[in-house]
């Protein structure tokens, strides 16, 4: 089962649809494969660890995308395989070992959102296997007596919060959760380990932010503080209605996640498993607290997330895996004791076809693109457009594009167009300058000045009227919904 959701999940990642915030974590990896330093040479907004990681596999695969998507995918399987180990470890009934963890296999597995987000070249991948293997090292820990496998949970939890701090919460409470039931050792000794091995992750961080402190303070925390929400939706309203609209916006996040029939059935069992837990106090009672660790888990990543200004619904794929179990414990529970006689096998058959039908649309609209030949936000257009303008622009001349349509070329960003909402963001020139970003002022006049040898440019953006574009170049052709420019009229 596991081979297989893995398998899946490897053919999804080569051709559903890309991401546009995948853009920008390609250059940066490309970026620093070619050796520039986030912060220092270009503007990064995240925690390095990852980008650093996908700058290395890319000295394996090649500079191309399909690698970088594989290991995400092959990383988000793995992630199946521990949970649903877990699982199957912990349920007292043998009859319903198998079921249960096959239900939480799946649950993950065939989890839109997973499919989507835990095979794209963005730190999601990485993040599910770091926080699931640092959960089941820190099962283990409670019961050992040494203290490196704390350290290598430690390890884990710090690597994800390194690689997207999404993921931070997972650090403090898997560290208060270990100091709690830790029934071997010294829980100090246990704690000291677990901190030292979190910590080992942010050495890059720390080493970045020793040669250029404004930049990273900027880039890691003002940046998602105090202008995320500007640049995310492109204005700059008063204090007051920022954070109405912040509120409004979460809010509505959250009801997004049960506009679909996943969400809402993995929180009814979610909801069926905690219900279980409170009303069977003596149930398992040494495995008891470990369901409770995915709770707290579950919620605290929950909770995290939910207060993220201007947080995104595809955040809360981390959450999925903690949800999972617990939801497999509601099927569990659902078939042992209200089922009666009803074999494992068919309820869990009959909530799998329930929530994989959650796919139905999703897939539907894939094959819809791809039989109508909709391919702008698909890997292929980005390689088509990136394969005409290497035709048609000679190697070091300016190109503007977007980040995916760098990577497909294989072309560098002129300094400050790295990232595409840095544009947005409204400093003080010095301030701007030290951070490598240009305002989106300065970049459309170097549009309106041909600055560039080719542009690639959205059909329907007004620039293509507004700044002349077609009067400044003499070739045009249009290709997957974008318009190319090149050939500048001198």
């Amino acid at each position: 089962m596991g081979a297989a959701i893995t398998a899946g999940l490897l053919v999804s990642s080569q051709i559903w649809a890309c991401v546009a915030d995948e853009g920008y974590h390609l250059v940066a990896t490309q970026l620093i494969q070619g050796g520039k330093r986030p912060y220092l040479d270009f503007f990064y907004p995240q925690v390095p660890l990852s980008a650093y990681f996908n700058a290395g596999l890319l000295g394996v695969f090649g500079q191309s995308w399909r690698g970088l998507r594989a290991s995400s995918a092959l990383l988000t399987g793995a992630s199946v395989l521990l949970v649903a180990g877990f699982v199957f470890a912990r349920i007292p009934e043998r009859s319903w070992r198998l079921a249960a963890a096959m239900t939480t296999a799946l649950l993950v597995g065939l989890d839109e959102r997973v499919i989507l987000y835990g095979t794209i070249a963005q730190p999601y991948g990485l993040c599910l296997f770091l926080i699931v293997a640092a959960f089941r090292l820190v099962i283990e820990a409670v019961d050992r007596p040494t203290g490196w496998v704390p350290a290598l949970a430690g390890l884990c939890a710090g690597g994800a919060a390194a690689s997207s701090l999404l993921t931070a919460p997972v650090v403090p409470i898997l560290s208060l959760w270990m100091a709690r039931h830790t029934r071997t050792g010294d829980r100090l000794i246990k704690g000291i380990c677990f901190l030292a091995g979190a910590a080992i992750p942010f050495l890059p961080l720390l080493w970045l932010t020793v040669q250029a402190p404004r930049q990273a303070l900027f880039d890691v925390v003002e940046y998602h503080g105090f202008y995320r929400w500007s640049v995310a939706h492109a204005s700059s309203p008063p204090f007051g209605q920022v954070i109405l609209s912040i509120v409004w916006w979460n809010v509505r996040e959250l009801v997004g996640l049960l506009d679909s029939a996943q969400g809402v059935l993995l929180v009814l069992l979610t909801a069926a498993g905690l219900l279980f837990l409170r009303a069977r106090p003596a149930w398992e009672a040494p495995r008891r607290p470990e369901f409770g660790s995915c709770t707290w888990l579950a919620g605290g990543l929950a909770v995290y997330l939910a207060a993220i200004p201007s947080t995104v619904a595809n955040y809360f794929v981390l959450v999925i895996p903690f949800l999972a179990i617990l939801a497999s414990l509601g099927v569990y529970a659902i078939g042992s004791t209200i089922g009666g006689r009803l074999r494992p096998g068919w309820l869990v058959l009959l909530i799998v076809t329930l929530f994989a039908s959650g796919l139905a649309r999703p897939v539907y609209e894939t094959a819809k693109d791809f039989r109508d030949h909709r391919y702008q936000w698909y890997w292929r257009a980005y390689e088509a457009i990136g394969r005409e303008i290497n035709r048609v622009t000679p190697k070091d001349e300016l190109v503007w594009a977007d980040g995916c349509t760098y990577f497909a070329a294989r072309r560098v960003p002129p300094s400050g167009m790295e990232n595409f909402y840095s544009s947005f963001l409204q400093l003080p020139p010095t301030l701007a300058a030290s951070l490598h970003v240009v305002p989106g002022a300065r970049l459309e006049e170097w549009l309106a000045a041909g600055r560039f040898a080719t542009v690639v440019i959205g059909a329907d953006d007004h620039r293509v009227e507004a700044l002349g574009l077609p009067s400044l170049y003499a070739h045009r052709k249009t290709l997957h919904g974008y318009e190319i420019f090149w050939d500048r009229i001198r």
